[in-house]
């Protein structure tokens, strides 16, 4: 793999990670709910569902992912109901002023977790792959360093693009310090949260 298809791949997954969709919702609502941390650890979910997906792609094994379409079904409804039952929890949570709450690791796994189903749920991520790195790497001569340089750079484009939605999540979150604009962002997380559960069920 030469440098400039390297670089060509970080521009094709910088445009990717823009493009609004339930991964992104879902890291917008958490860190608006709980905190940058939870908004960070849903986002390295969706970075290890990626590197799952790049390596079924590059190892050839679309044909095999695709009989497993029943299971990916099971994931992308379980994400789903997740997602609906945050979202309805945050909906009816009471209109406190916010506050950064403090992740436990077990909280931290679960936000991960959660990023992992968002895009496990979603068996095109992987037709996304088989299409796209035929385009920059010859598939006859993969080698394991091609592998871990394009998921250097596609957990560096994802953080560096979520990061900058969790920053301004952030920043947001310290301007709802009454109950009327908490109970306005309680209801807006709950319904963004329940809107990408909806998304996830109806891909």
């Amino acid at each position: 793999m030469t440098v400039e298809s390297a670089i060509a791949f970080g521009i094709g997954l910088f445009f990717l990670s823009l493009s609004p969709g339930p991964g992104l919702a879902t890291i917008l609502s958490r860190a608006l709910a709980t905190g940058p941390v939870a908004g960070l650890a849903v986002t390295a979910g969706l970075v290890l569902a990626d590197f799952l997906f790049m390596g079924l792609a590059m190892a050839g094994l679309t044909a095999i992912a695709a009989t497993l379409g029943p299971l990916f079904q099971v994931v992308k409804y379980a994400g789903a109901a997740y997602l609906l039952w945050l979202g309805y929890r945050a909906f009816r949570s009471s209109a406190s002023p916010l506050a950064v709450a403090p992740r436990s690791g077990k909280g931290i796994v679960k936000d991960i977790g959660l990023g992992f189903l968002v895009t496990l749920g979603n068996p095109k991520a992987i037709l996304f792959y088989s299409a796209l790195l035929p385009t920059f790497l010859d598939m006859t001569q993969i080698r394991l360093a091609d592998f871990l340089v394009l998921a250097g750079i596609a957990a560096v484009v994802s953080y560096a693009v979520y990061g900058v939605y969790i920053f301004v999540a952030e920043r947001s979150r310290r301007l709802l310090s009454s109950r009327a604009a908490a109970r306005v962002f309680n209801r807006l997380t709950g319904s963004i949260l329940m809107g990408a559960g909806v998304a996830v069920a109806s891909r």
